[in-house]
């Protein structure tokens, strides 16, 4: 009985898909992309399959004409970069925030409580690379803004948030900067640090419905699917932050409006 219900509080009917639809994907949304379309197949019988990569690499693949239904990257910007191709977007919605912290080994055993511990010696740690992925970029800024430079501090280099985490929890680091939601999916094997919320460092994720895409009406269906109560609860139970941090504008664009 309640299914019945959440499928008669829809207030769309689902699209028709031929085939699933293909979701280019930041790395760091793993968590929530996998429950997300767990529960739009469940309730909708659609099949979405999502290909996951860095933000700054899925970006180059969208460019491309990669064949793809929908893009969502770890922050809007890229969503804005690949809409300056006249109607390669269709509709836009926000979704979650990503907001970062410092991560290290199970009881910290290097004491490392500031990105500035980096600078000591016997500090291994690790980046993401800005020109493939949000954590990195949004790294770059916090260093830069703390007087630091990967270069200076001789860190490992990654292409996406998920490895950077696996890399402290094997132990191969002392610390990386991670969202919290990369940190949480990885439990105990790692110790999450917070940072000072920056609106310069948090990240808005953006779910976009492509025009490369053959099937608009089913894409569509999954972003306002994201949008409705469900799909908010989903993403928030997995450790996103789906109501803004202080200082940061509330989420924009419903689902079946404009941006």
């Amino acid at each position: 009985m309640a299914f019945l219900v959440v499928l008669g509080a829809c207030d769309h009917p689902a699209g028709r898909a031929d085939r699933p639809l293909v979701l280019l994907c930041g790395a760091g949304l793993q968590p929530a992309v996998e429950a997300l379309v767990a529960a739009f197949h469940e309730q909708r019988g659609l099949l979405v399959i999502p290909d996951y990569g860095g933000s700054g690499l899925i970006l180059t693949r969208a460019r491309s004409g990669d064949p793809a239904d929908l893009f969502m990257p770890g922050d809007v910007s890229y969503v804005e970069a690949l809409a300056e191709d006249p109607g390669r977007i269709l509709e836009r919605a926000d979704i979650a925030f990503l907001v970062p912290c410092l991560i290290v080994r199970p009881g910290n055993p290097k004491g490392i409580t500031t990105l500035a511990d980096w600078r000591r010696d016997g500090i291994h740690a690790a980046v993401g690379n800005p020109a493939a992925c949000e954590i990195g970029r949004v790294t770059a800024g916090l260093l830069e803004r703390h007087g630091l430079a990967p270069a200076d501090l001789d860190a490992k280099q990654s292409l996406t948030v998920n490895e950077l985490g696996l890399w402290v929890a094997m132990g191969d680091v002392d610390s990386a900067v991670v969202w919290e939601s990369t940190a949480a999916a990885l439990g105990s094997r790692v110790e999450a640090v917070p940072l000072p919320i920056e609106a310069a460092s948090v990240s808005r994720v953006t779910l976009a419905v492509l025009s490369g895409g053959t099937q608009a009406a089913a894409a569509r269906d999954f972003l306002r699917f994201c949008r409705q109560p469900r799909g908010r609860a989903i993403v928030a139970g997995c450790g996103y932050r789906v109501e803004p941090p202080p200082g940061v504008a509330a989420l924009a664009g419903e689902a079946g409006g404009p941006p």
